[in-house]
């Protein structure tokens, strides 16, 4: 049970090892500028890979438990499903239900682990392989495997990284479970804390703000829902940054643009932004931006 990129390479490395009797993802949903239809990563992979596919748009209707209860699955994987499984799903599986969860729990709970460590400035981020309990990621843990997150790491940077460890590490996790059940780690719910879905308000900065908070908010917004800004009517989208403390100038202004560098004055010091491109476009290196964007942006130019 998988959705997003994340979810893929662990479920073409458990393709080739395990007998995948169906691949559950969340529907096919309207995206892009045109809002065409398209399907979830994990359904397309699936689909490639000549899986079944189930994509309920919800597990608490009779007629999808008794379709589930009829695969007879021994085990049920879970990475970034996005659903929330009943407790009869849960019981279901002869060996149960097992998560791959994108932070060191008990730390991140729920929807949005990897954006909400760059935002809180997380020195360290993991997987955690942990058995399924009806609370919100809150089931004894197996193994964790930590990730030190950079200065300058993206939601998309840490995501990759992320995946290519469970990826690697699933298969083995997998073999090895019905011997590790009775092993497991309780998680400690002191420590506990939970991390809601990231939404559009979550995409905003204040200029006045100190360059890190912003600088960590860019990082965390890349790929998605992505900080947009306006610059005499353009829109650029802000894809990677970091802080830079030798440049000072009014919030929101265009201190310094080159081909070397775009700097952009905060409440303190000034973000510099190393990747970025306009709406619809790839993302671009400084260097290659300034190429084809000179006339667009200007030093002294203030954005909105």
């Amino acid at each position: 049970m998988g959705t997003p990129d994340f979810a893929v390479p662990s479920l073409r490395f458990m393709e080739k090892n395990y007998n995948i009797v169906a691949v559950y993802s969340q529907p096919a949903r309207p995206s892009g500028r045109g809002m065409k239809t398209k399907l979830s990563p994990v359904e397309k992979n699936a689909k490639e890979l000549n899986l079944k596919t189930i994509t309920p748009s919800t597990l608490k209707q009779e007629v999808v438990f008794l379709q589930f209860k009829k695969l007879k699955p021994d085990l049920v994987v879970v990475v970034a499903y996005g659903l929330l499984l009943p407790e009869r799903f849960l019981l279901t599986p002869k060996f149960g239900c097992i998560n791959g969860h994108a932070s060191l729990l008990p730390r991140w709970r729920g929807a949005a682990p990897i954006q909400r460590a760059i935002l809180n400035g997380d020195k360290k981020s993991g997987l955690t392989f942990m058995k399924m309990t009806k609370g919100l990621d809150s089931g004894p843990m197996s193994k964790r495997f930590e990730i030190k997150i950079e200065k300058d790491d993206t939601t998309a940077d840490l995501t990759s990284k992320m995946a290519s460890i469970a990826a690697k590490e699933v298969n083995k996790f997998c073999s090895d479970w019905p011997n590790l059940i009775d092993s497991l780690e309780e998680q400690n719910e002191t420590d506990a804390s939970y991390c809601p879905k990231i939404t559009r308000n979550d995409a905003v900065i204040e200029w006045s703000d100190e360059a890190k908070k912003i600088s960590k908010t860019i990082n965390a917004m890349y790929p998605n829902p992505i900080i947009s800004i306006d610059v005499n009517g353009v829109e650029i989208n802000l894809c990677k940054s970091m802080v830079n403390k030798k440049l000072i100038g009014d919030p929101g202004e265009i201190i310094e643009f080159n081909k070397n560098i775009l700097a952009i004055g905060c409440g303190d010091f000034a973000v510099e932004v190393t990747e970025l491109c306009r709406t619809g476009k790839n993302k671009l290196s400084i260097k290659d931006f300034y190429n084809g964007a000179q006339k667009l942006l200007k030093e002294g130019d203030i954005i909105s």
